[in-house]
């Protein structure tokens, strides 16, 4: 693929988007313009991303034709946080509150019940009235009228069409009215209706201020991982520390942490020990601590000692980075049930127009022939009632809140859509070695066909010094416990799921399974029965041939992770299938799946092979998910429906999976699917309220039961029922 070739991602802050028609609006006209592969508008979060033809999409041209359509659009800022509640919205919403409340006093006298109820005079004045109704309308509810305008001049109808063409209807007719009883001198108090007009602004804003409130609280999670990152680091410069700007670091520098600070970016400790709260990223409360060799993250907390360490990723390439820009895709990308609801809203807002005529007409020609007034304000109700506002609602805010819950938790979805997907798995292959095991195998025993184990261990750690495998790693470490001398090979070649050749001090060196020696015709000699009690044992085998000749045998062990056993038992408490994907000796791999639960066990896999157990259970019909932790889980996890990489695992499947968790508990795998069951439960029972919502209330509209300030109230409240169902799984 050439470089022209390859799309190129862009986020826009999206600012006037009001309901999911605008949204629609966007992705319709922008997702048509040249160079513009895919588009995902985000309602709650007022984001759109971007797919674009490098070569041939013109950035400025779309933020432009997204302002022409009557939005404000920029390029989205990572560290510029768009979630505080608007200050004109709240000063507004007040406003509107205090000038509405004397009308609704006054409306009192509409209803035989309450018409005892004291009212002062003035506030029945249709003059006072209309003094308080007027800056309501036209000043509060400016942006309606202007937002209205933006879209009919599009050929788009939004709510904010809605609200205009229903507040105004009763605006209009009430300041008919009032002129009349000026001009006669007879006013008549029960045919004005400015408190309907007034209270249907007051309670949208309302709504949208309710909303907004909530979007702050579910995005809270971002905002303290954002506050972690330190503004100034303390730079060596020869043996002096210079606290300088984060900006300023570069890759390679030296880098001073005393007690009580943030680690400002990620790096290796050189020297000191410390321990570090990490709980920003792993979720574990207990601090660890961090030698010299160790690697720290930025953003975590230097609880004791002092750490001197070099720095590996400069700002906005740290882990912390990553995570909050994982999440923020996450949360403004779309999941297919959503784009069902966004094709149905499409639809409604015309619709809801041609109802509220349909009602004017029925009553005025059928019904109640010739009573202008009760037509026109059961066609205000139908206008107002039936805004779809809940149900562009229904979706995002529920994953916005549920991928906001995850990471809490230690639980990083990289796409929305995988929330969706991993509710409907049905089998789960964990891998072995750093998912259900620690991944940190130590050398158990050596046997020399020589009886020179020191020799053999030597040569082995020289031949796989290159190799990143952990069994590789243990063979090193055990030479450098025994202070063995471990030279680089003068040749290397590694082969995925089978062992490593390697030429060391002139000598052919190959280690690895039973089946890589057979590859080379190579006879293993091990002592009678030892494989086997070896392997009986739980530890894992490599054999050695030196030049051709068998050279002896490494057993090597690695300990179960104490949570493992506990939730492979959540896992399939969940009615979820689970077995073992590994590359390890079938014997080895069956005492490890008998001391975790595991019933099934896929053994002795080369990456290929685990890629072809993916794709024969996805031909049966199943919904798979891998677990894994190493390079050769990678085509695994991109080959299943979802792949879902530990947090003490490789780069190379932390990129490749769909979920990272951000620790090595194996209980996140199964917390993982708890949250995205009970996301989509949350999404469907939003969808589920927001259509009987409005397949029960428009007939009520209709008939005249809701008068057209308690429709505006039941459509505002519809929407902050949605984003209150969406809140509970903070709780979960």
């Amino acid at each position: 693929m050439s470089i022209a070739t390859i799309p190129r991602k862009v986020t826009l802050q999206i600012d006037g988007m009001t309901c999911s028609a605008c949204s629609a609006r966007i992705e319709k006209v922008v997702g048509k313009l040249s160079g513009v592969q895919s588009i995902a508008v985000n309602l709650p979060l007022g984001r759109a991303t971007l797919q674009l033809d490098a070569a041939a999409a013109d950035e400025a041209s779309i933020i432009e034709r997204i302002q022409l359509l009557g939005y404000g659009a920029r390029t989205y800022e990572e560290h510029v946080s768009p979630y505080e509640i608007d200050r004109s919205l709240s000063i507004r919403l007040l406003i509107s509150i205090l000038l509405t409340i004397p009308m609704m006093w006054a409306m009192v006298r509409h209803y035989a019940w309450t018409s005892g109820i004291w009212i002062p005079e003035l506030f029945l004045a249709p003059w006072f009235q209309w003094l308080l109704a007027t800056p309501v309308q036209f000043v509060i509810g400016g942006p309606f009228y202007f937002n209205a305008f933006k879209a009919l001049k599009n050929k788009t109808a939004t709510m904010d069409v809605l609200v205009v063409l229903s507040t105004t209807c009763a605006y209009m007719y009430s300041h008919y009215m009032t002129l009349h009883a000026l001009k006669t001198g007879m006013p008549n108090p029960h045919g004005i209706y400015f408190e309907s007009s007034a209270m249907m602004i007051t309670v949208v804003l309302f709504g949208k201020w309710l909303e907004a409130s909530a979007k702050r609280r579910s995005l809270q999670a971002i905002q303290l991982l954002r506050k972690l990152e330190p503004e100034t680091g303390r730079r060596l410069e020869g043996e002096i520390a210079k606290v300088v700007e984060l900006q300023e670091i570069r890759v390679g520098d030296m880098l001073l942490v005393q007690e009580g600070e943030l680690v400002p970016l990620d790096g290796v400790v050189l020297e000191g020990h410390a321990s570090v709260d990490e709980a920003h990223l792993t979720g574990e409360a207990v601090p660890v601590h961090k030698r010299v060799h160790d690697h720290v993250s930025g953003g975590s907390r230097n609880v004791e000692g002092t750490l001197m360490f070099r720095v590996t990723a400069a700002k906005g390439d740290t882990a912390l980075a990553k995570v909050v820009r994982y999440i923020e895709e996450a949360q403004g990308s779309k999941a297919n049930i959503q784009r069902y609801a966004d094709r149905l809203t499409a639809f409604f807002v015309p619709t809801v127009i041609l109802l509220a005529m349909l009602t004017f007409a029925s009553w005025m020609y059928f019904f109640t022939p010739g009573d202008a007034k009760g037509a026109l304000f059961k066609a205000i109700a139908v206008l107002v009632i039936a805004c779809p506002c809940a149900l562009g609602l229904a979706t995002p805010i529920s994953i916005l809140v549920g991928t906001s819950r995850a990471l809490q938790s230690g639980i990083l979805f990289r796409e929305g859509k995988s929330v969706e997907q991993m509710a409907s798995i049905d089998v789960v292959l964990l891998d072995k070695t750093g998912t259900i095991t620690f991944g940190t195998p130590t050398v158990a025993e050596i046997r020399s066909a020589t009886g020179q184990e020191m020799k053999l261990l030597r040569l082995a750690a020289s031949a796989e010094v290159k190799s990143r495998h952990p069994f590789a790693s243990a063979i090193v470490r055990e030479a450098v416990r025994q202070q063995i001398s471990v030279r680089e090979p003068d040749a290397f070649h590694a082969m995925p799921g089978l062992g490593v050749r390697a030429i060391v001090e002139g000598h052919e060196i190959l280690i690895g399974s039973s089946a890589f020696m057979k590859q080379h015709e190579i006879r293993c000699e091990a002592p009678a029965g030892l494989d086997d009690r070896w392997r009986g044992e739980g530890k894992s085998v490599l054999h050695t041939a030196i030049d051709g000749r068998y050279a002896g045998l490494f057993a090597l062990s690695d300990r179960v992770k104490p949570t493992s056993p506990q939730a492979v038992r959540q896992l399939k408490k969940q009615r979820l299938n689970v077995a073992m994907l590994t590359g390890d000796q079938r014997r080895t791999a069956e005492v490890v799946a008998g001391q975790t639960g595991v019933s099934i066990v896929y053994a002795e896999m080369k990456p290929t092979d685990k890629v072809h157990i993916v794709n024969k259970l996805q031909q049966q019909g199943k919904r798979v998910a891998v677990v894994g932790d190493g390079i050769n889980d990678a085509p695994a996890l991109a080959a299943a429906d979802i792949g879902i990489a530990v947090g003490t695992g490789t780069d190379v499947a932390k990129e490749t999976a769909d979920i990272n968790l951000l620790h090595g508990d194996l209980r996140g795998v199964a917390e993982a699917f708890r949250l995205s069951r009970a996301t989509m439960r949350n999404i469907r029972q939003n969808l589920g309220f927001a259509l009987v919502y409005n397949v029960l209330a428009i007939p009520l509209a209709f008939m005249g039961v809701l008068p057209p300030w308690i429709a505006g109230a039941a459509m505002a409240l519809s929407s902050v029922s949605v984003v209150a169902n969406a809140l509970r799984l903070q709780r979960r």
